[in-house]
Formats: structure tokens, sequence, C-alpha cells
């Protein structure tokens, strides 16, 4: 469904309230990626506030159809939520931009849940450990020495690099990428460790008051 159709221009900003918190957000940029996308709620506040590089890190996540050139995809939330959301931005070049929404539930159980994304940084050399999350987008991790410990609920432990995330990857969407999967809720820990300063992106379930 066109949910609003954003005018499009250098660097300009636009604003629509939505009535509703969808599963999905789908554009296509016609090659000019978004300088920054935002989606929130009143009750809320931010939900989601990507740059381009997260979009182009957390696009198509779970989408296992091939996407046409320039498609985005984007995951907001676990199903059909209702709530008062804004939807805002700046885009990158002249030309309109169409948003699409879709859910195919309301909100995957009893219970609608809003997903809530964050960038955070793993500093050179350090370990830095993650729970609670349902996936990691680490798209910038880059040498054969940057690696994740991977800790599951059942103790077993496993040491994953680059190429064994990208395989995984293949497994559950289109487009592989640096990704650590957890949205089956099975591991308790990854603690990753970088060569240099690393950006990584979180996907995780909203819990109110956080």
């Amino acid at each position: 469904m066109l949910i609003y159709t954003a005018p499009g221009g250098i660097a300009a900003p636009f604003l629509q309230n939505i009535p509703f918190l969808p599963k999905q957000l789908h554009w296509n940029d016609a090659a000019n990626p978004l300088t920054s996308l935002r989606i929130g709620t009143k009750e809320d506040g931010v939900l989601h506030d990507w740059d381009a590089a997260a979009l182009a890190a957390m696009n198509g996540y779970m989408k296992t159809g091939a996407q046409a050139a320039n498609d985005v995809t984007v995951n907001v939330a676990s199903g059909h939520l209702d709530a008062q959301a804004v939807l805002s931005g700046v885009t990158s070049a002249a030309g309109a931009i169409n948003f699409y929404s879709c859910s195919d539930n309301k909100g995957g159980g009893m219970t609608p849940v809003a997903l809530k994304s964050q960038a955070d940084t793993v500093i050179a050399l350090t370990i830095t450990t993650f729970q609670n999350f349902m996936a990691l987008f680490i798209p910038t991790m880059a040498t054969l020495t940057d690696y994740a410990d991977v800790q599951f609920d059942d103790g077993h432990t496993e040491r994953m690099e680059i190429e064994d995330l990208l395989s995984m990857s293949s497994d559950y969407q289109q487009v592989p990428g640096i990704i650590i999967n957890n949205i089956t809720s099975y591991i308790h820990r990854v603690s990753l460790r970088c060569a240099a300063n690393t950006v990584v992106y979180t996907l995780k379930t909203h819990i109110k008051g956080q």
C-alpha cells in the first residue's frame, strides 16, 4: 500500500504522519539513496534513525526473494501496530520517492511488537559484547583478524569470521551480508573484535521505556 510520496530533491527534508506502524517499509530510490530516514511513534519516540550506511546494511534482511534494482526493504515492527507514527527523512536527489508498507499479520502474536534499531561503534582491538538482539549488521567488518565469538543458549560457543557470516546469511536472505542473525533467539551473547573502529547496527525488539 502506498502510504506517502516524498517529493524528492537535493537535501530535501520530508515528514508524514501515519496512523499505524507497519511491519516493513519498501521503496525504490532510483540509485539515489536517502540521506536519512526516521520512523517512530508519539508514544515511544524515535524507533529507527537510519543514515544511508545503515539503510544499505539493513536492506533486505530476511528477504528470501530477489529485489528489483534500487529497491529497499527495511523491518520496522513484527506486524501491523496500531499507533500514531511519524515518517521523516532527507532525500538526496530530484525525483519522488514512493513509500509502501505491508504487514502479513497484526504483531506476529497476541501483542503487536515494535522493533528498534541503533548504531554502536566497536573500538579497535577492544572486545565488545552484545546481548538481547534480533540481528547485528557489521558491513565494515574488514580484515581476516576480525571475528565474533558467538555463545548460544545451550552453552556452545563458535568463532565466526567474515566468510562464515556471509555464507550463513545466504540461508535466510537473497543478498549475502555480514550479519549475526538471532531471529530465533538462540544466541545468548556475542563478543565482537575488530582491528579498526567498526560500526555495528543493531535490530532488536523495542521494550517500553528503553
